[in-house]
């Protein structure tokens, strides 16, 4: 009987791949509009948009998270490299603006 539980379990555990068992993010499009647009509109619009022909284009939901999964977007923010010192658009960013847009793309 023991053998029997024990080889349930192991079937149990080992029919799991580590995508099924880790949580898939999906940033929600919804926060994007409401809180996380204005943020980038006013800290990284004026280089990252098409007229710039920058490598991420962060005006639409879909560019940010092209930027999210292509363009390290969360490690620039966080590390304080977006938007670089001396640009025009050098704005400090708020801590507060920061870990609305961390939390918005599940990091």
């Amino acid at each position: 009987m023991k053998r029997i539980i024990f080889l349930f379990g192991l079937l149990i555990l080992t029919s799991c791949t580590y995508n099924e068992i880790t949580p898939i993010c999906e940033p929600d499009e919804q926060i994007f509009s409401d809180l996380v647009q204005p943020i980038i509109e006013s800290n990284c619009m004026g280089c990252h948009s098409a007229s710039n022909n920058r490598p991420a284009i962060l005006g639409t939901y879909d560019g940010v998270i092209d930027a999210l999964n292509n363009y390290s977007l969360i490690d620039r923010v966080v590390s304080g490299s977006m938007p670089p010192y001396g640009s025009p658009e050098a704005l400090l960013m708020s801590a507060e603006d920061i870990n609305t847009i961390k939390e918005w793309a599940c990091e």
